[in-house]
């Protein structure tokens, strides 16, 4: 179901385009199309990532991974989306704060939630990404000012597919439950809840002995 969407909308799109001959709708109409393709190709990997996880197949590194640099990373690839949004990202990150997992698989993680964030603050919106340590876990703090999370929503936010009442976007219930996963798997937990000043707010350990 969740590739039988994109598809059926993406032929239509094609069907359309094959018909258009209006130079201006014809660009609207390529745009959505490429907007289709990106969806299925990352619902396509991230399933992937899932499976790899679920089988015990997938490999995660035990490095030192610096926040900085971390939270650098996943930023990057929202730089334009955020900046034709118009939205603000404040980062407080404590010199030096780190932890021993895998980078990449963190960057995904991390990724997840920005981009869950950002499709929720809307137009004009701020982000706040903060991060510290101390002896017992680093911490990672990612916080919107969009309209939070439905308290119903809350025990089910990460759970595989779940399309909760304030879904936004083409959020098809992925992102969050490959973030936890891969969270989990690096000795870390996950939680979210709502910001008394409105919006919501996604907070992760890592711990640094088995919890």
């Amino acid at each position: 179901h969740q590739l039988r969407t994109p598809l059926t909308s993406l032929n239509l799109v094609l069907a359309r385009l094959g018909q258009e001959t209006d130079p201006g709708e014809k660009r609207k109409l390529l745009y959505e199309a490429g907007q289709l393709q990106e969806r299925i190709r990352w619902l396509v990997e991230a399933l992937l990532k899932i499976s790899r996880i679920d089988a015990g197949t997938a490999v995660f590194r035990q490095e030192q991974v610096q926040v900085s640099a971390l939270m650098e990373a996943a930023l990057k690839p929202f730089a334009i989306p955020m900046e034709l949004r118009e939205q603000q990202v404040t980062c407080k990150i404590q010199e030096g704060a780190a932890f021993t997992g895998d980078f990449a698989w963190s960057c995904e993680a991390v990724s997840n939630i920005v981009k869950n964030c950002m499709e929720h603050a809307g137009p004009g919106g701020r982000l706040w990404l903060l991060a510290s340590e101390n002896s017992l876990y680093t911490e990672l703090i990612l916080e919107d000012n969009g309209p939070g999370i439905d308290p119903e929503d809350l025990p089910h936010l990460f759970e595989r597919f779940y399309k909760g009442k304030g879904s936004f976007g083409s959020g098809i219930g992925i992102g969050l439950a490959l973030a936890r996963m891969i969270i989990r798997r690096q000795n870390g937990s996950i939680k979210a809840e709502n910001r008394k000043e409105g919006g919501a707010r996604f907070i992760l350990r890592f711990y640094k002995s088995v919890v």
